[in-house]
């Protein structure tokens, strides 16, 4: 009997557990041929529990190299994302100084040049030299709103702020969730101001959707009215928190929204569905900039 566990031990030992699956039947079928018959059945036993953990071994280290083959892939998209978020902040912030400065300088070109018009003589010989300093100022003020809309954000180059909304909405798809967009009234053009803030918002509510609803889908409304245009965006996740019917909590993400909204003069309101969910509704009134 000790004969027979000697054998039976130096054939399991005999068997490469750190090897692949095909490798490991090899060995031990060519082990169990040196195996005395008396222990041939304990042989098979053990030997089948070994091949069960070789087989183990080899999905976890197989699950091991696509996690870390995610993880590497997640980091690229993380720096991509970072680059991608540092270079629309400075397009945005060179925007919005051209805004601040260069198109309200022009603007106020302009305006002196109609109050110097407007009290000079017909027959002065100034003024046609002033009027086509008018038309300049007013060349300047165009190709101003052009750079400045160049500089927005890439999505609302093409299709403008519906344009923009769109592709917002279509991202949802990555993540699973269902996402629709509808536009009601009649389109108008829309100041700029008006157009970025519309964007951003509905940047910032499909993405609180997509990260704390827990829903599967996500509706978008732009409402166009004569005075003013609407932005409502509503999930069908799991709603309010409590006791934040009556405000913007904090930790929720929206102050920005808020004081993006009433930086332009409208209102943002937060509601809960009345079959669950949340609404998130922004209204901008419609002024000349």
């Amino acid at each position: 009997m000790v004969t027979e566990l000697g054998s039976l031990t130096a054939a399991l030992a005999a068997l490469p557990t750190g090897s692949s699956e095909a490798e490991f039947v090899d060995a031990a079928a060519a082990v169990r041929q040196r195996v005395p018959a008396e222990v041939v059945g304990a042989f098979d036993a053990v030997a089948g529990r070994l091949l069960a953990e070789v087989r183990l071994r080899s999905r976890l280290a197989d699950r091991h190299r696509e996690l870390l083959l995610r993880l590497t892939e997640l980091d690229q998209e993380l720096d991509s994302s970072r680059e991608r978020q540092a270079v629309l902040g400075e397009r945005s912030r060179i925007a919005q100084d051209l805004h601040d400065r260069a198109a309200q300088t022009n603007f106020l070109v302009v305006l002196k040049l109609d109050w110097v018009l407007a009290r000079m003589p017909a027959e002065s010989p100034l003024r046609p030299e002033l009027e086509r300093l008018k038309e300049l100022a007013g060349e300047a003020a165009a190709q101003t709103r052009e750079a400045i809309y160049a500089l927005r954000a890439p999505e609302m180059v093409h299709g403008g702020v519906v344009g923009g909304i769109r592709s917002v909405v279509r991202s949802l798809k990555a993540d699973g969730i269902e996402g629709s967009l509808s536009v009601a009234g009649m389109p108008v053009p829309l100041p700029q101001p008006v157009e970025e803030a519309l964007f951003k918002l509905a940047q910032e509510a499909v993405n609180n959707a997509r990260k704390h609803s827990r829903g599967s889908a996500v509706m978008v409304t732009l409402r166009y009215a004569p005075s003013a245009v609407t932005l409502v965006v509503q999930d069908n996740g799991v709603g309010l928190p409590p006791g934040a019917e009556h405000g913007v909590p904090g930790h929720f993400g929206l102050t920005g929204m808020q004081e993006r909204v009433g930086a332009l003069g409208g209102n943002l309101a937060l509601l809960a569905g009345d079959e669950g969910g949340l609404i998130v509704r922004a209204t901008l009134p419609i002024g000349k900039e």
